[in-house]
C-alpha cells in the first residue's frame, strides 16, 4: 500500500479509537459531593453489560433523599426504564419510561403521556458525559413529579475544582428546563464525569459539587 495512504489510514483508526475511548462509560463510579450547606451526597453509577443504574443519596437533616434510575445502554445512548425519588424511606415520586410514553407523578397520583425521548436529571448527566456534552434532540426531562420540555443548552464558563488533593478543570453548562434551568459541570480530564449538578425543586435548591472520585474501584487523583 502507498506509504501516505498507510499513514492516513493509521491516523484515521487512531482518531476513531480515541473518540470511542473518550465516550466510554465506566463499569462503576462512586462520586462524592458537597451539597448545599455542606450536606454530603453520593452518586453511584453502575454499568453492567447493556444495563445501568444510578443511585444518588443526599443526607439532609432528619432524613435521607434517594434518587434511583436505571435502564439500558445502546452504544452511547442511555435509555431509562424507571426513576424513583425516595424520601425518608418512602416513595415520594416516580417515572416509568416505555416506548415513547412516560408514566410519572407523586406516589399514588400517576399519569401517562406520550413524551418521545425522555430522561431524568441524573441519567441526562451521564448521557451528556458519554457524548461530549451533546444534548439529545427533542428531549424531555422529569423529576418524577413533572415533565419538562428541554430548550437550549449553553456553555457558561470553565473553572477548576479541588479534587482528591489536586485540582481538575471543569466546563459548565446551563440546560433550559421548562421555565427554569439546570446547571451541569463536567470534569473534562476525567472522561467528562458529572462534577456539579445544580437545580431547584419544590422551592429547594440542590447544588451538588464534586469532592472525590473513585472509578472502577480506584481513587482518581488529578
Amino acid at each position: 500500500m502507498n506509504p501516505i495512504k498507510t499513514t492516513l489510514l493509521t491516523l484515521s483508526l487512531l482518531t476513531v479509537s480515541i473518540g470511542a475511548q473518550a465516550a466510554e462509560l465506566p463499569q462503576s463510579a462512586v462520586l462524592q459531593y458537597s451539597g448545599s450547606y455542606g450536606i454530603p451526597a453520593t452518586m453511584t453509577f453502575i454499568h453492567s453489560g447493556n444495563q445501568y443504574k444510578i443511585v444518588s443519596t443526599i443526607k439532609v437533616p432528619l432524613y435521607n433523599i434517594r434518587f434511583e434510575s436505571g435502564g439500558s445502554i445502546n452504544g452511547t445512548t442511555l435509555n431509562p426504564s424507571y426513576y424513583k425519588d425516595v424520601r425518608g424511606g418512602k416513595l415520594y415520586a416516580e417515572a416509568k419510561f416505555s416506548g415513547g410514553n412516560i408514566t410519572y407523578g407523586k406516589a399514588g397520583d400517576l399519569k401517562t403521556e406520550k413524551s418521545g425521548p425522555a430522561m431524568d436529571l441524573f441519567t441526562l448527566a451521564w448521557q451528556l458525559a458519554a457524548n461530549d456534552v451533546r444534548l439529545p434532540s427533542g428531549l424531555k426531562i422529569t423529576n418524577g413529579k413533572k415533565l419538562y420540555t428541554v430548550g437550549s443548552m449553553n456553555k457558561i464558563g470553565s473553572e477548576s475544582y479541588k479534587l482528591n488533593g489536586g485540582t481538575t478543570p471543569v466546563s459548565k453548562y446551563r440546560v433550559r428546563r421548562g421555565d427554569d434551568t439546570v446547571t451541569y459541570s463536567f470534569a473534562s480530564d476525567i472522561d467528562n464525569i458529572p462534577a456539579q449538578i445544580s437545580y431547584t425543586d419544590d422551592g429547594k435548591t440542590y447544588n451538588l459539587k464534586l469532592t472525590s472520585v473513585k472509578i472502577n474501584g480506584k481513587v482518581v487523583k488529578p
